[in-house]
């Protein structure tokens, strides 16, 4: 099961810059959000360092979705394979490097916001972007909710939004938000703006890459080799060591 797309966060109010306006097709959301009437919900990816103060001064409620980075990693290859004609190529190995260092989220289609050891990211460390949220996992206005967990937490999420709704709604709810529901569901899944399906030629890519790919948990034990998976867990262990983050799955 992808997100549940109930996900409230913020955008900055700014224009975007004009490298993250590159999908064809691609409605500037920031305009669409500033027209949205009260209560809004947003879906966002940004880290917390380009979020409004706001969004803490004024308590918005926050759904943060965290997900096993070994899955992270496998997901994150075959997304920059759809939306980077210079990334169909390459091979898992390099991008799994370039994720362990934070490179992997630097490529030419995608703006440059902060540097580690001297090289762009967009988003930043995905680490830190754990990291900032887990640390508020205790404030009233925040829920992290894990995403191998997302289907028996429906109600969870519900009532922290304020809506204590049936057991006949949450199952209906339950069942709109699968996988294969989503997959088709255009409001969920916009290949009409990546176009149809990509084929990657490199040994380790799918024959073709759709934005809902496959929704799978541990899909990464299909591409990770032995020694990935355990250099993975070290490096889990040394930056999130004393948090009392884990990961399963």
């Amino acid at each position: 099961q992808q997100e549940i797309h109930w996900v409230s966060s913020a955008v900055p109010r700014d224009e975007p810059p004009k490298s993250l306006q590159q999908v064809k097709g691609a409605p500037d959301t920031y305009k669409i959000v500033e027209n949205i009437p009260s209560p809004r919900v947003i879906k966002s990816h940004l880290p917390p360092q380009f979020l409004p103060p706001q969004l803490w001064e004024k308590k918005a409620k926050i759904v943060y979705v965290i997900r096993n980075p070994k899955d992270v990693v496998v997901s994150y290859f075959f997304f920059i394979k759809m939306i980077n004609p210079q990334k169909v190529d390459q091979a898992f190995s390099e991008f799994f490097k370039e994720m362990m260092d934070g490179r992997g989220t630097s490529t030419k289609s995608l703006t440059r916001l902060s540097t580690v050891k001297g090289r762009s990211l967009p988003y930043g460390p995905w680490w830190d972007h754990y990291l900032f949220f887990w640390k508020k996992r205790h404030e009233p206005n925040a829920l992290l909710v894990r995403f191998e967990e997302l289907k028996r937490n429906v109600e969870k999420i519900s009532n922290f939004l304020g809506k204590h709704l049936s057991a006949e709604t949450l199952d209906a709810i339950t069942e709109h938000c699968t996988f294969a529901n989503m997959k088709k569901n255009p409001m969920s899944s916009p290949d009409i703006f990546f176009g149809p399906p990509k084929s990657a030629t490199n040994s380790g890519a799918d024959s073709a890459t759709s934005f809902m790919r496959k929704g799978k948990v541990g899909d990464w034990k299909f591409h990770f080799t032995v020694a990935q998976s355990e250099a993975m867990d070290a490096f889990i262990r040394n930056k999130f060591q004393g948090t009392g983050m884990t990961f399963d799955h």
